[in-house]
């Protein structure tokens, strides 16, 4: 097992030397779960990237549709349709997964319901819920929970649920965005108490959206890019997109970083003779360098990256086959 592989882009490990010892097993085995609420963005490339290096690095790696968690947040998910949407999350992660060279066949894909309604996860869902107060509950799910004023029992619910996902689904490691990180650290305290052990936890970071302020998020329309959008609209949203002279809240760097570097060895950057003409960049750091140095203005940074990531998403749009999927999902 190749450590270093599930490392490279993780924003916190817990811990790593549990993650050390796990080397000595044959078949370390790792999950990622998403609830099917919003549609499929860019963002989901930094977990999907590092499915493939979890898979890279020996892995046997199950990704979890988390069908009834979609449903316990808030509705984001009507029940009616959990189903559609399931579907559409499997094929969505599934091209996402081609684009970067990964192989879907090696992924085992599961729902939520096809086990959260044994009767053992049942029963210990009433173990935990006998241990696990409301304002813990509230405090792990803060991140991904849309609680509201009055919130409702299924956000109370959903952590508890996160945390027994792990071990019924039989995970060494559960990873994810840094934003789960609450609900995983109840997981963590609150297993052993039934007899389970801590899983061990990989975060990969979040990444800014196209506006100013806050993560790409598909509640917030204007942030993201939708991983079946068409090649001019994603030109021009990535043309109009929030790029200070910063990394911070910059969300084509963060790309750039964690996605565009890490399926090329160099990057091009076309530019008029007058402007300097051509660039090629080695490393992520050399672009980041020119780029707060002023070296390299936005919009070539800019014109760059769209070119970068449409080259991705052909491959998605070439290999999502269901495209009635999408109405179907998201009426």
């Amino acid at each position: 097992m190749d450590i270093n592989l599930i490392k490279q882009g993780t924003e916190e490990i817990v811990t790593e030397e549990e993650l050390q010892l796990l080397s000595k097993k044959k078949k370390p085995t790792a999950y990622i779960g998403f609830a099917p609420t919003g549609k499929l963005h860019l963002g989901y490339y930094i977990p999907v990237m590092k499915m493939k290096d979890f898979m890279d690095a020996g892995f046997e790696v199950t990704f979890l549709i988390a069908d009834l968690h979609a449903h316990l947040d808030d509705l984001k998910s009507p029940w009616e349709l959990l189903d559609a949407r399931s579907e559409y999350y499997e094929e969505g992660i599934k091209a996402l997964l081609k684009s970067v060279g990964g192989d879907p066949s090696k992924v085992k894909f599961v729902r939520g319901s096809s086990f959260q309604k044994s009767e053992k996860y049942v029963e210990d869902i009433f173990r935990l819920a006998a241990m696990v107060t409301l304002s813990r509950a509230r405090r792990a799910a803060a991140e991904v929970v849309r609680f509201g004023e009055e919130p409702k029992l299924g956000g109370f619910i959903y952590p508890i649920m996160q945390a027994l996902d792990v071990p019924h689904l039989k995970a060494d490691v559960a990873f994810g965005g840094v934003d789960q990180r609450g609900n995983y650290m109840l997981a963590r305290d609150f297993l052993p108490e039934i007899g389970y052990k801590k899983p061990i936890c990989v975060f990969t970071p979040l990444i800014p959206g196209l506006v100013s302020g806050g993560k790409m998020s598909a509640s917030i329309p204007q942030s993201k890019i939708d991983i079946l959008d068409a090649e001019k609209d994603v030109t021009e949203k990535i043309s109009n997109a929030f790029c200070p002279p910063e990394v911070k809240e910059n969300g084509l760097l963060a790309f750039s970083k964690h996605l565009i570097f890490r399926t090329r060895k160099t990057v091009t950057v076309e530019r008029d003779k007058k402007f300097g003409g051509n660039v090629t960049f080695k490393s992520y750091e050399e672009l980041e360098k020119a780029y707060v140095a002023g070296k390299l203005h936005p919009m070539d940074l800019k014109k760059s990256v769209a070119k970068e990531i449409n080259a991705l998403l052909s491959t998605v749009r070439k290999e999502f086959k269901r495209k009635d999927l999408v109405k179907k999902a998201y009426p």
